[in-house]
């Protein structure tokens, strides 16, 4: 797998439920812009643990390499993940 993201430094991350029809949604940061999707495999009743688990997974296929994240409900269903790690 190509990881689309690896020569670039993450920012931050949102991760939103939308509706409640709906499963979760992302929004990965960095330096250069912004990538954005439906979380796979999650569905309405995926609760944020399990959603962020999965959004954990996804930067690693998208960075090549594991994040370390500040997670802050921003409002009810938002939440916003801040990059602790330094630059690629």
């Amino acid at each position: 797998m190509s990881h689309i993201l690896a020569n670039e430094a993450l920012r931050s991350v949102v991760l939103y439920h939308p509706k409640p029809t709906e499963g979760w949604r992302y929004a990965v940061y960095t330096q250069e812009g912004v990538t954005d999707g439906r979380l796979l495999g999650s569905t309405p009743s995926t609760s944020f643990e399990e959603a962020r688990a999965r959004m954990e997974q996804t930067l690693v296929e998208l960075f090549g390499r594991p994040s370390t994240l500040r997670w802050k409900e921003t409002s009810p269903g938002w939440w916003t993940g801040e990059a602790l790690d330094g630059p690629a």
